[in-house]
C-alpha cells in the first residue's frame, strides 16, 4: 500500500488546496484552519521587510503545520541565538541523568583552575543564570574568533572576574560565561569536543542534520549559550523529543530523569541583577536550565517552556497539551520588539485550535505534495 492510499478520499478532497501551497514539505495538517498563523507573518514580513520566515507547530504525534515563506524553504538554515541554550541545556540535562556530570557539584570537581567563589559555581547554576556572571553576552571570550572552548574558558578562570557584589546562587542574571564554563565541563567529563558530542547523543538518534554550534562563523570557541544554527523542521525534532517525554525518532534520547531538573525553576525568588528587555518582570521570572517557564504549572506540575532567541528564532513547548512550535525568521539585534506579539499571537491561537479538538496529523510524501491530490 502506498502513502497515497492510506489517506482517506475525503480527507484528501478537503485537504487538497491547502497541501499544494505547502510545496517541498514532508507533512501537512488537515481538519484545522492554522491560516491566521501565516497571515500574521505575511504581515510581519510586509512590516519588517525581511525576506522570509517560516512556522511550525506540532505534537506529539507529529507536525501539524508547516509552512515556509518568501526566500525560506525547508533546506533555510539560520543562526538562532539565544535558541540555543535550550539545544545545550538538553545534553547538560542528558549527561546528569546518565550520572556522567552532577548538576550540584562545584565546578571545581572537574574544572580545579576555577578556585575561590568562582569555584563554587555549580552546573544548575550556570545553565539557570545564577552562578554569579551575567549581562556579559559582549564578553571578548565568547567571541569566534578564541582559538577553543578550553582556551575561552582557561581565561574565564584566570582572569574574568564576576560582577561586583555578585556570588554563585545568590542572584540571577542573564548571560553567557557561565553556560561557556559548563560546556567546557561536559568535554572534559566526557573526552568529547562540545559539537561533537551533542551531535553524537542528540543530533544522530534525532536524524538532525543542521544543527551545529557554527552559526555566528566557523569556530571551535562553541558559543554555548547563543551560536547555534538550525532550519526550522531539525529544532522541531528535538521539542517534539522533549514533549514525548525524552523520546523521539522512535528511540529514547532523554531518560526520564533528564526532565525534570531540564524544566523545573532555578530562580524562585531571587533578586533579579540583570535580565534581557524582553524577559518577564520581577516577580514573574521564572527559568529553568536553559528556557524560561512562560506559565504557572499545571495540577502535574507541567508548563509552557520557550527559548526565544535574539534574531527572531523563537522554540516552544506547552506541555500541559503536548504542543510544540517554531517561529522562525532572522533579522536583526531588535527585530523581538516588533516579532515577539506576533509570535505570543501565534502561541495562543494554536492552543486555541488544538484545544478546539478539530486539529489531525497527516504524514505526506514529498511525491504526493508535488502530484496534488484527486
Amino acid at each position: 500500500m502506498n502513502f497515497r492510499s492510506r489517506i482517506p478520499a475525503a480527507l484528501r478532497r478537503r485537504a487538497g488546496a491547502a497541501v499544494l501551497t505547502l510545496l517541498g514539505t514532508t507533512t501537512v495538517r488537515a481538519d484545522c484552519d492554522f491560516s491566521p498563523l501565516d497571515t500574521a507573518m505575511q504581515e510581519l514580513l510586509q512590516t519588517t521587510g525581511l525576506s522570509g520566515g517560516a512556522v511550525l507547530v506540532g505534537r506529539r504525534d507529529g507536525v501539524l503545520h508547516e509552512q515556509y515563506f518568501g526566500d525560506y524553504t525547508a533546506d533555510t538554515v539560520v543562526a538562532i541565538a539565544s535558541a540555543t541554550k535550550l539545544l545545550s541545556a538538553t545534553r547538560i540535562a542528558q549527561l546528569s541523568a546518565r550520572g556522567t556530570l552532577a548538576l550540584d557539584a562545584p565546578v571545581s570537581s572537574v574544572l580545579p583552575q576555577f578556585t575561590g567563589t568562582k569555584g563554587q559555581m555549580t552546573l544548575r547554576q550556570m545553565f539557570s543564570h545564577t552562578a554569579g556572571y551575567g549581562d556579559d553576552e559582549d564578553s571578548p571570550v565568547l567571541r569566534t574568533n578564541q582559538p577553543s572552548l578550553a582556551a575561552a574558558v582557561d581565561t574565564v578562570a584566570c582572569c574574568v572576574a564576576m560582577p561586583n557584589g555578585w556570588t554563585p546562587g545568590a542572584q540571577f542574571a542573564y548571560g553567557g560565561i557561565s553556560m561557556h564554563v559548563g560546556g567546557r565541563m561536559a568535554e572534559v567529563a566526557t573526552g568529547q569536543d562540545w559539537q561533537q558530542g551533542w551531535n553524537a547523543a542528540i543530533g544522530v538518534p534525532l536524524g538532525i542534520t543542521t544543527i551545529d554550534w557554527q552559526g555566528l562563523g566557523a569556530t571551535s570557541n562553541y558559543r554555548i549559550s547563543g551560536g547555534a544554527r538550525s532550519n526550522l523542521r531539525d529544532y522541531g525534532r528535538l521539542l517534539q523529543m522533549l514533549v514525548n517525554d525524552g523520546v523521539g525518532n522512535g528511540r529514547r534520547v532523554l531518560d526520564i530523569a533528564a526532565l525534570p531538573p531540564l524544566f523545573a525553576d532555578n530562580v524562585g525568588g531571587l533578586p533579579i541583577a540583570y535580565a534581557p528587555p524582553s524577559a518577564p518582570p520581577p516577580g514573574q521570572l521564572r527559568y529553568a536550565l536553559g528556557n524560561w517557564i512562560e506559565s504557572l504549572p499545571d495540577a502535574n506540575g507541567l508548563a509552557t517552556h520557550s527559548s526565544l532567541g535574539a534574531f527572531g528564532f523563537f522554540p516552544w513547548i506547552d506541555r500541559p497539551r503536548g504542543l510544540y512550535g517554531v517561529f522562525m525568521i532572522r533579522g536583526g539585534a531588535n527585530i523581538n520588539a516588533t516579532a515577539r506579539p506576533v509570535y505570543l499571537q501565534m502561541l495562543g491561537e494554536a492552543r486555541a485550535l488544538v484545544d478546539g479538538g478539530a486539529c489531525v496529523t497527516v504524514e505526506i510524501s514529498d511525491a504526493i505534495l508535488r502530484d496534488g491530490f484527486d
